[in-house]
């Protein structure tokens, strides 16, 4: 019993934590904001996609290849295990995985900071963090990406201080598992790689055998992902067909983009970004600003095939890249990177009333007190000292900043990031406290020496 409660007390603060997370998300999910009664949208295609899955189980559909895979597999195995219209299962499904993010944070803080108030204050800030709580009241892929995405890190983070290969194993399967819901996280394991490869001495531990056990678990789910993704389309590709087509809004900053199909049996699509939509309008309410929309061949933009047809649209961003030349793209490129830290209200509750002003004052606090920290974290990155701990953190950092640069930015698309952002930002926050304090002390006995 003593033992007991002696674990009960050193782990206080993350029961505390884990426990708290928890219940706010559940209340959230099934009583302030039930996932059923936001059904719409991207929302709406997701739980459609696991109904199909579940109705016609192996029947190849052309447009369950358009979207990456992982989150409709998950809501398909909760509605197969409780009920199709159980949404009462699927909130609490997303309230496990928004406890997840917080959980992981918490140890990501505990093994990076020296100071061992931090994890506790970055855990008890995540507990009522509304931008992750209000995207787990909804059915969209960045909760389950994220939880799947800090385990990844915090599992190689445990890899790069100890080198078990339990932990290569770890990491490789909780990446591959983000794969499958959000390949982005592709870009962040690529960088990785090369870090070590430049940093290996900070990064004794890690061996080549520990990137073997971590491959393997990904060159199985990106083969299966290949194998699905040519038993539904007939053509060759890894996890989703809509990389592509995403990017056309990166190089031509049209607001929409519509598909008129050429064969029997198809619809015609129509989709637009909402941080591009909501970008094009200040073009009235801030006309001097610099960063504004200006699409190369106009706001809205049409082609003549299904919504992926590859070779419709690398014929449009070609002409938006002839149009816009290297200095309009790259101008581009920067304003999509800006997009990750404002302009923009996260989406989907920008498009309703009750929720929307507290989405814009939190958005309002991480543009003003976040943003900038975040950036000058980055240079652990490529410090010796710090890049086998906060760099780690900085790698996920810099691949979001391209990945937005190549086709969008959104702070909806950041938002499972942010639990790595505001870590990264209260440590600088007290490297910057620390040593102006240091010399600012310094200054002040000089100052009183020569007065005396």
């Amino acid at each position: 019993m003593q033992r007991a409660l002696d674990w009960l007390y050193r782990n206080r603060w993350p029961l505390v934590i884990v426990l708290g997370a928890f219940l706010v998300r559940l209340h959230w999910n099934l009583v302030v904001h039930p996932l059923g009664d936001y059904v719409s949208s991207d929302m709406k295609g997701y739980v459609s996609r696991a109904d199909q899955m579940i109705d016609k189980f192996g029947v190849p559909n052309e447009y369950h290849a358009f979207f990456p895979y992982g989150t409709h597999f998950i809501i398909a195995l909760v509605k197969a295990l409780f009920g199709k219209d159980n949404f009462t299962a699927i909130g609490v499904a997303y309230a496990l995985m928004g406890t997840g993010i917080v959980a992981y944070a918490y140890r990501i803080a505990a093994r990076i900071s020296p100071y061992k108030w931090v994890p506790p204050l970055l855990g008890t800030l995540l507990v009522f963090y509304y931008p992750l709580i209000s995207l787990g009241g909804y059915t969209l892929s960045e909760v389950p990406f994220g939880v799947f995405m800090m385990m990844s890190v915090f599992y190689l983070l445990r890899l790069v201080q100890e080198g078990k290969s339990r932990d290569a194993w770890a990491a490789g399967v909780t990446a591959a598992l983000a794969t499958a819901c959000r390949p982005q996280i592709l870009l962040s394991i690529a960088l990785f790689g090369v870090a070590w490869l430049v940093f290996r001495k900070q990064m004794p531990r890690v061996r080549w055998r520990h990137l073997v056990y971590a491959g393997i678990p990904l060159i199985l789910v990106l083969g299966y992902s290949a194998a699905r993704m040519h038993h539904h389309t007939g053509r060759i590709g890894l996890v989703s067909e809509n990389g592509k087509f995403n990017q056309l809004f990166g190089r031509c900053h049209n607001k929409k983009a519509s598909a008129t199909p050429t064969e029997p049996g198809r619809g015609k699509i129509r989709f637009g970004p909402p941080p591009l939509i909501q970008l094009e309008k200040r073009a009235k309410t801030a006309p001097r600003s610099w960063v504004q929309l200006e699409p190369a061949l106009g706001p809205e933009l049409e082609y003549r095939g299904y919504i992926a047809d590859a070779a419709a649209l690398d014929a449009l961003m070609a002409k938006c890249i002839r149009k816009t030349g290297f200095l309009g793209q790259v101008k581009y490129g920067i304003v999509n990177m800006l997009l990750l830290a404002g302009y923009n209200t996260p989406w989907p509750d920008s498009g309703r009333d009750l929720w929307r002003p507290r989405a814009i004052w939190w958005q309002g606090l991480y543009t003003t007190f976040v943003t900038l920290p975040v950036v000058l974290g980055l240079s652990t990155l490529f410090m010796r000292r710090t890049v086998a701990s906060y760099g780690l953190i900085a790698i996920h950092v810099l691949a979001l900043m391209i990945t937005a640069a190549m086709y969008f930015g959104d702070t909806r698309l950041r938002a499972p990031y942010d639990p790595l952002l505001l870590l990264l930002a209260l440590e600088v926050y007290i490297f910057v406290g620390l040593w102006a304090w240091k010399h600012g002390k310094t200054l002040w006995q000089r100052w009183r020496a020569r007065r005396a």
